[in-house]
């Protein structure tokens, strides 16, 4: 069994975004199909990265597959994870107090077409530089990057799929370590 950025990120919306907003949803049962957003007459999306050559070479949806080998996701383990990072973000929202201008920073970028995963990064890791001590570093990443996508998209549903991408491969290349001991701690 293996895990997915993506369940993950999902299975965490789900459990923290609000139940009222129509539209979140709406974005929400998209994203968790697979179905791409169009965005005016171009696809507002990248799975893959061009390289030199011209071509775009695609990738998995943030799949983490062991011994090299892709194998089934393991849906209840992704929500167990997304569990233990909401109860986390939860406690790391309280303490921290992530300021508006953060998140309106994210989704101005998103407009812009300009949020790259260097901009997340870099925005996690700055508020990383403010978790209370005695808080696993990178688990503090992950939570934070989930946090930022639920406010993100909370300001601006329509931007979820795009957000939502971005965060899966951030934590999908940074982070991917942090969530494999997560599984591993059944």
């Amino acid at each position: 069994m293996s895990l997915s950025v993506e369940k993950i990120l999902l299975s965490y919306l789900e459990i923290d975004l609000p139940r009222t907003n129509e539209e979140l949803r709406e974005e929400l049962s998209l994203f968790a199909g697979g179905k791409p957003r169009l965005q005016g007459r171009a696809l507002f999306q990248s799975e893959g990265e061009l390289e030199t050559d011209g071509n775009v070479q695609l990738r998995d949806s943030g799949t983490i597959a062991y011994e090299g080998v892709e194998q089934e996701v393991d849906e209840e383990l992704c929500r167990r994870i997304a569990a233990q990072l909401a109860e986390m973000g939860d406690k790391l929202e309280r303490e921290m107090k992530i300021k508006p201008e953060v998140v309106n920073g994210l989704v101005d970028a998103m407009l812009n077409q300009t949020l790259l995963e260097e901009h997340l990064a870099a925005t996690v890791q700055s508020l990383v530089q403010t978790v209370p001590p005695g808080v696993e570093q990178e688990m503090a990443a992950v939570a934070i990057a989930m946090i930022l996508t639920k406010k993100a998209v909370t300001n601006a549903p329509s931007l979820l799929q795009n957000i939502c991408r971005t965060t899966t491969r951030f934590v999908e290349r940074n982070y991917r370590a942090c969530l494999e001991r997560l599984a591993r701690q059944r």
